[in-house]
């Protein structure tokens, strides 16, 4: 390879490269630019600052770093990263979602908890800081919305993955009156417990004034005569429920809960004031406790 073309060379590629890097950036101003315009739309309850912004031209999926929230309310918190791989812009309700949000870390007095914020305070608690995935679906058609995953990862908290299926679901009517004749088909969650149960149980065992192995043990007695009156009003699924949450309470690791009512149940029966055992058996719920950690 000759000097001269080896030089032509080197300033081609230099140049490829200049002009790359240039485009990115002008992609980034871009990007930015457009995120700065969907925020200002949200104005008067929320403000976004954040340190930059890409929209991949080939996928238009949307990544945002560094952003710092401050609502209306007062509350605030930041997110390192926004990550939004598809999302439905032909609607005012999106019939689509797939995204994620890394490193959000939100001060205990966030959402308006009252006295809850001053006792996950006392649990050692002073932020939570967690990812969140989510990936969700709607058919005008079937008017099905199909929740495939939500995953919480709490740092020293708990980790949650959940899916749910609802049917009848109209996003056409304002808020949370498109759910009213909404039905629960199916759904699933899974705990996983990093620290939230123990602190949790220790917690009430200091405002009781009980060690906390006595606490525990009133707790498990408690979850017994639950257990024994089930089984004696024949309520298969509130057994279920009791005997699988007593060995998860002895050790708090995983829980898995199952829902698969026979035929699709009314979702505002959860707000009708029936009892907790009755739930159990409208919506076929099961539970299974630390099913990983067995030999």
């Amino acid at each position: 390879m000759s000097r001269k073309f080896f030089l032509k060379l080197f300033l081609v590629l230099a140049l490829l490269a200049s002009v790359a890097a240039g485009g990115y950036f002008k992609l980034e101003e871009f990007s930015s630019a457009k995120v700065r315009e969907a925020v200002a739309s949200q104005a008067d309850w929320l403000q976004v600052d954040f340190e930059r912004a890409l929209i991949n031209p080939f996928d238009k999926s949307l990544h945002v770093w560094g952003l710092d929230c401050r609502f209306a309310s007062g509350a605030r918190c930041s997110v390192r990263k926004l990550e939004v791989e598809s999302f439905d812009r032909e609607h005012k309700l999106p019939r689509f979602f797939r995204g994620r949000i890394q490193g959000v870390s939100i001060p205990v007095e966030f959402v308006n908890l009252g006295t809850l914020a001053r006792d996950f305070r006392k649990m050692g608690y002073e932020k939570l800081d967690f990812d969140l995935f989510a990936d969700y679906s709607y058919e005008d058609e079937t008017k099905r919305l199909s929740v495939k995953s939500i995953n919480f990862d709490g740092t020293d908290l708990c980790r949650v993955n959940a899916g749910f299926s609802l049917g009848d679901v109209s996003l056409r009517g304002p808020g949370i009156s498109g759910f009213i004749g909404t039905s629960m088909l199916d759904g699933s969650l899974v705990w996983q417990d990093l620290s939230l149960v123990e602190k949790m149980v220790s917690f009430s065992a200091e405002s009781e004034g009980l060690a906390r192995s006595l606490y525990r043990e009133k707790l498990l007695e408690s979850l017994q005569l639950d257990m024994q009156q089930a089984r004696s009003l024949g309520n298969g699924y509130a057994e279920n429920f009791y005997a699988e949450f007593i060995k998860f309470i002895e050790n708090p690791e995983r829980l898995v809960v199952r829902v698969e009512p026979t035929e699709p149940v009314p979702l505002l029966y959860l707000f009708m004031g029936r009892s907790f055992e009755e739930l159990l058996d409208l919506y076929g719920i099961t539970v299974e406790a630390n099913i990983y950690s067995r030999k």
